[in-house]
């Protein structure tokens, strides 16, 4: 209890820390979550475009994949929160040797690693996410209650622990390849997908982002479970939040396996 008091007490100072260097320009805070809403805003406008031309998509009407697209937006912000360093962790972290500095400290290195990406940048995501899915929720008249509420933020949960879990899984790899890039990039434009139902695509992609990279988790499969009948919710909609669960225990996992395999930036 001790060493989870301690972790929790360094997180905070993190937080107030990077927050304090982000304030020194407002500004240029300010501008760079409007350019993150703007950003967001314009994969909004591509759908409701897209449903200008087709008022419906294969029996999906424009709020439903609105609702997806909010959805999706809450845990993605959540873990942005949180990734800078998984973006850049094989560059920073193995090839230039700052591993080294995080592993001298009495402390957790993946923890010390998350916390040193903090971006405040999430917020505009949030705020629309929150927003598209509030409206989205109005014009379906869907019926909201504690425990619908407690029911969205556990698929919340479960989606942020697929998203946190297998982009933590691609920056692990680099304990074995050394590689500046790395392999989230290309795994990250995946996510594209997440922002329309899965039953769209071809069965092989469906299999894809259901089996290999879960990301149908992050939005449409959680989805469901507000917008369609017991009758019509697939199946895998339910095991949400133990596929987050799975996610973040591989995740961790290879962490651990990658931190045997580091021997320093040493020659």
């Amino acid at each position: 209890m001790r060493y989870l008091f301690k972790h929790l007490h360094v997180g905070w100072l993190y937080v107030v820390q990077a927050l304090k260097m982000r304030l020194e320009y407002r500004a240029d805070f300010l501008l760079e979550c409007l350019a993150a809403l703007l950003q967001q805003a314009s994969g909004l406008l591509m759908l409701h475009v897209l449903f200008e031309n087709i008022p419906m998509l294969q029996n999906w009407s424009r709020e439903e994949v609105f609702f997806m697209y909010g959805f999706m937006l809450i845990p993605r912000a959540c873990f942005d929160a949180f990734a800078m360093s998984l973006y850049g962790f094989s560059d920073r972290y193995i090839v230039q040797g700052e591993m080294d500095r995080l592993l001298l400290r009495p402390l957790s290195s993946l923890f010390q690693m998350l916390l040193e990406g903090i971006s405040f940048d999430f917020i505009a995501d949030l705020t629309l996410g929150i927003a598209v899915i509030s409206y989205a929720w109005a014009k379906l008249g869907l019926e909201w209650s504690v425990s619908t509420g407690l029911l969205l933020m556990l698929m919340i949960f479960g989606a942020w622990g697929v998203l946190t879990g297998v982009f933590l899984f691609m920056s692990t790899l680099s304990f074995w390849s050394q590689d500046r890039v790395g392999f989230i990039p290309p795994v990250y434009n995946l996510l594209n997908f997440a922002q329309y139902p899965l039953n769209i695509f071809h069965r092989a992609i469906v299999f894809g982002l259901t089996y290999v990279i879960p990301f149908g988790f992050v939005s449409y499969y959680p989805s469901t479970l507000f917008l369609r009948d017991a009758a019509s919710t697939p199946s895998l909609a339910y095991f949400t939040p133990l596929a987050g669960l799975l996610c973040l225990a591989i995740g961790c996992g290879m962490w651990r396996l990658g931190l045997r395999k580091y021997a320093g930036a040493g020659s």
